[in-house]
Order: structure tokens, then sequence, then C-alpha cells
């Protein structure tokens, strides 16, 4: 699904719920498939970050070892898209839980998946603007008809830049764990030792991991 499809989504859902139907669970569904196959591929984005090791300066766009890479900036509202789609807002953009875009003028809704910290999304740079106006820098990259934007830099108009490194304190504060730990998140998420408790490292149960890891 392009960016343009997820728009007629958009528009189709408000047109639903102005006639007081369900006829926009089919796009509901789609995008909901959609946001997945970002987050999959946020997760790649992430394992590719800790090989690149992008240092940068606040303000500058780092260039990373991805398919069809195009750097880009972006001016326009930040918005939840569940909300835009169908009606289903939380508050505050749902406070770092939810998947967020930026609605701009010229290409319409982008959805926003990835930011400068490891294996994380964007609702933690992004939600704090809920229904703002701010301006992003950052890439473009395409692969199998997927369009990914991931932002490093963020501001409000005419501010100044911040890099969006904001998932590591958040985390921190989540957690209650050190944001000295945060950096490394993935190895110490009380969520993802709770996974890999039951599931094993595989995912496959602790037998699997016996056989393979032995």
């Amino acid at each position: 699904m392009s960016i343009a499809n997820i728009n007629q989504c958009m528009e189709s859902g408000m047109n639903s719920l102005e006639r007081g139907d369900s006829r926009n669970q089919d796009c509901d569904q789609s995008v909901r498939g959609q946001l997945n196959r970002f987050t999959a591929l946020a997760t790649v984005l992430g394992s590719l970050f800790l090989l690149n090791g992008c240092a940068t300066s606040v303000g500058e766009v780092a260039a990373w070892p991805v398919t069809n890479a195009e750097e880009s900036a972006l001016s326009g509202t930040v918005v939840d898209v569940l909300c835009e789609l169908n009606g289903n807002c939380a508050e505050n953009c749902g406070e770092g839980k939810r998947q967020l875009a930026i609605k701009t003028e010229s290409l319409g809704t982008v959805l926003i998946s990835k930011n400068l910290t490891n294996y994380s999304g964007a609702a933690d740079e992004l939600w704090p603007f809920c229904g703002e106006l701010v301006e992003v820098n950052g890439l473009f990259t395409e692969n199998k008809g997927i369009r990914f934007f991931q932002a490093q830099n963020i501001r409000e108009p005419g501010g100044q830049w911040k890099q969006t490194t904001n998932y590591l304190q958040a985390w921190s504060n989540r957690t209650g764990q050190s944001r000295s730990l945060a950096e490394d998140w993935q190895y110490h998420d009380p969520r993802v030792k709770a996974i890999i408790e039951r599931d094993g490292r595989l995912g496959l149960g602790t037998d699997a991991d016996n056989d393979y890891f032995k």
C-alpha cells in the first residue's frame, strides 16, 4: 500500500464515519497490515544502524546503507494514523503507543516509522508534538513497494534541530532502569526478557535453543 493508498483509505474512513457505517474496515485492516510491515522493516534498519554507527552532528542527516536511500525533509502536522483513518483517537496521540505520521501539503500523510536509536520507532519523538506543526529531516527508503521514512532530526518550524533520540529517556522512564542501559535497551527490557524466558531465543522453546546453541 503506497502513501497515496493510505490517504485514500483515510478519506474513505472519514466519509464512512459521516455516513455512520463501517465500510472502512477493509482499509483499516490494510493499514494495520502495512504498519506491521513497516515495523519489521524498522527492525532491519535498526540492525544496519548498529553496523554503520552513523554518528553525525545535530541537524545533519547520516547516510545509511539501505536500499534506494534518499535524503529528504518534511514539514506538516503530527497525526495519529488510526485517528485519521477511522476516528479511533487517543489522548496525546497515544503518548508513544501508536503509529504516528506527518500530514504534509505536498506528499499527503507520511508514516514516520524510525528514529535514530536502535530497534525503535519514532512515536516517542513525535507524540509530544501531537496536532502541531513540525519539521523533520532524514531518509526515505523503498523496498518492494514499501516506502519508509526515518526521521533523524526534528524541530518546531524555524526552531533548533534536535536529534530523534527521545526513545532512550522514554524507555528509562517506563522501565525504571538507568539511562545508560537504554543505549542497548534490547538486552535489558523486561518485556524482551520475559518473551525470551517463555519462548527461548529462537522463539521455538528452550529445547530448540538447547539443540541449536549447544
